[in-house]
């Protein structure tokens, strides 16, 4: 018996930014909305599946003239293949959310003004809910950080229906931390 293989392409992420805020206001990521790439193809073979996705680079700068602290989240509810804004219309199958995982991005000052000292970054599984990847206590985070995101994966269970799945994934700056 040979097994059917069937091409999965798993998930457009399309990313939001929560938050904006003017220049001078506080935390905002430089040159705009970080991309955010798609989950590579997966051939169903009766076996999970790994497959993975970047976040380019990006830079977040914090020119508030008394730094109350700042956090990056990252969302990602369920995979669904279905339609429209959030992936939901017509669904009839969906890849668990909780099957994401990425390591804990790398920052660094982008100049020689800037402290990494109450900076610090974390990676999780499972961004269903706002995961803090980068966090800057209050006092702290004042200047220009680069942010290398480690790769996003996904386990695609062996139980997935053939589809293409999306998801709506949001990556935030939030004041406060």
């Amino acid at each position: 018996m040979r097994a059917k293989r069937f091409s999965v392409p798993v998930v457009a992420l399309v990313v939001l930014i929560a938050s904006a805020v003017p220049a001078g206001a506080g935390p905002q990521f430089v040159g705009g909305t970080p991309t955010v790439g798609d989950f590579g193809t997966v051939a169903l073979n009766g076996s999970a599946q790994l497959t993975t996705a970047t976040i380019d680079p990006f830079q977040v700068l914090d020119d508030s003239i008394t730094p109350a602290g700042w956090n990056v989240t990252l969302q990602i509810p369920d995979l669904q293949n279905g339609t429209g804004p959030d992936c939901s219309t017509g669904a009839t199958a969906s890849i668990p959310g909780a099957n994401i995982a990425m390591d804990a991005p790398n920052v660094s000052p982008a100049d020689g003004l800037t402290s990494m000292t109450g900076v610090t970054s974390a990676g999780f599984v499972d961004f269903t809910s706002p995961q803090i990847i980068i966090d800057a206590q209050n006092g702290d985070g004042g200047g220009t950080y680069n942010v290398s995101p480690a790769l996003l994966r996904m386990i695609v269970p062996d139980s997935t229906v053939a589809g293409t799945y999306c998801s709506v994934g949001t990556l935030a700056i939030n004041v406060g931390s």
